[in-house]
């Protein structure tokens, strides 16, 4: 997620640009050049370009790009005054385009949760969704700026947000309290632009908050449904099993009064002992699903042998010659932990080997250390320990070149041999 305009720091840089801007409006001859504040005003502008200001908020971005202009101009034939006014303004201009294009964003976002949400809500059955109040559509206050941003403080669903541009707005207001006869109408202006900016960006924010707590119930909703879809699979494999039990009896009957119906007999039970595989591989693949969204991470890569299946972590599962888990195969490995669990798999055997490279027996402690640290997020995961065992084998193992890299790189793993 891009980090909100909202959340940059309060710098004394900008305390100063807000005190300078209202010394300057207060008729203060001693400010430096606004070589400041035409560094903010083109800070602004490119933050704003880079929001997609020209598509969501094109006429106020136009005319901060006029503003900066000006203000380069006048600071150029050395009016001070002149560049500086020019440039806080550029910068207002600047931050609303910004926040314009943000809210726009986010509002696509913030409806796209909405619907996402009740579309699964109605797959799972359940009540339907209550549409949650926008806080992009809550009104403004029909003030000036001063009770606007007064408002905005007093708003509980709005006060913890925007604090940036809360500040900003009053240095703006204050700079206009202090401002001469000649610039108090561009102060004016200029502060009800910051108080419209805090207004806007602290919707933002709220709405940030609402998105995010949409994602985690949407989260949590599809866990439920991975879980209900394991229910159902289990329910039917029971069901399949019983079944098969029942036509197995009748079988016996069968066979025990006509030695011809032998042949139709087993015909029914290679049919039901298929329906009831099928049942379980069904089940298993939800066992998987289910396994990869509560850890987050897909499974190792594996493939299947006669006495069982092996799961392979690749050797950038690890950091060069360390034996701790990345965080990604971590969570692969937690998934695989999840999945034999739910499955009821039998004993696992965690083997680790290295390419040729180095000395013999660093490499085989180096591969004992990684089958431990992987027997290890397995049995986190829920495995017994007792069903596991890690074994170092170096480079005695190899399953390609280890003259070339790329047989090098396919040597360094770790594999996780599943009976069946």
């Amino acid at each position: 997620m891009r980090p909100s305009f909202a959340h940059f720091p309060v710098t004394r840089h900008a305390l100063l640009c807000g005190l300078a801007f209202a010394f300057a409006l207060a008729g203060c001859a001693t400010l430096p050049p606004p070589t400041a504040e035409l560094d903010a005003a083109q800070q602004a502008v490119a933050r704003a370009d880079a929001a997609d200001g020209d598509q969501y908020a094109a006429a106020p971005l136009a005319q901060a790009r006029a503003g900066l202009e000006r203000a380069q101009a006048a600071m150029a034939r050395g009016r001070d005054e002149e560049a500086r006014s020019a440039a806080l303004a550029a910068s207002a201009d600047a931050d609303l385009s910004h926040v314009l294009s943000r809210a726009a964003v986010t509002r696509a976002e913030f409806e796209q949760q909405q619907a996402q949400l009740a579309a699964l809500k109605g797959r799972l059955g359940m009540d339907a969704i209550v549409v949650q109040d926008n806080p992009l559509d809550l009104p403004t206050v029909a003030a000036p700026a001063a009770q606007r941003l007064q408002a905005l403080d007093a708003d509980t669903r709005l006060n913890p947000f925007a604090q940036y541009e809360r500040l900003q707005a009053r240095q703006a207001l204050a700079a206009a309290q202090a401002a001469g006869k000649r610039e108090h109408a561009g102060a004016e202006q200029l502060a009800e632009r910051r108080v419209g900016i805090a207004e806007q960006a602290a919707r933002i924010e709220a709405a940030r908050r609402a998105i995010e707590d949409m994602e985690r119930e949407r989260s949590e909703l599809l866990v439920e449904a991975s879980r209900r879809d394991a229910e159902r699979a289990r329910a039917e494999a029971e069901r399949l099993r019983i079944e098969a039990q029942v036509q197995a009896e009748e079988a016996a009957r069968l066979r025990a009064q006509a030695e011809q119906a032998e042949a139709v007999l087993d015909t029914a039970r290679v049919d039901q002992d298929a329906r009831v595989a099928a049942a379980r591989a069904k089940e298993a693949a939800l066992a998987r699903q289910e396994a990869e969204l509560v850890a987050g991470a897909a499974l190792p890569p594996s493939r299947k042998q006669a006495d069982g299946e092996v799961f392979t972590l690749a050797g950038d599962a690890f950091g060069s010659g360390q034996a701790q888990l990345t965080a990604d195969a971590a969570a692969s490995v937690r998934a695989l932990g999840l999945y034999l669990k739910a499955i009821g798999a039998g004993s696992v055997q965690v083997l680790g080997h290295t390419d040729s490279q180095g000395e013999a027996e660093a490499n085989r402690a180096l591969s004992q250390r990684r089958a431990d640290a992987v027997q290890a997020a397995l049995v986190a995961a829920g495995i017994g320990r007792a069903r596991t065992r890690a074994d170092g084998r170096g480079e005695d193992a190899p399953v390609a070149d280890n003259l070339t890299a790329a047989g090098r790189a396919q040597n360094r793993r770790v594999e996780i041999v599943v009976a069946n």
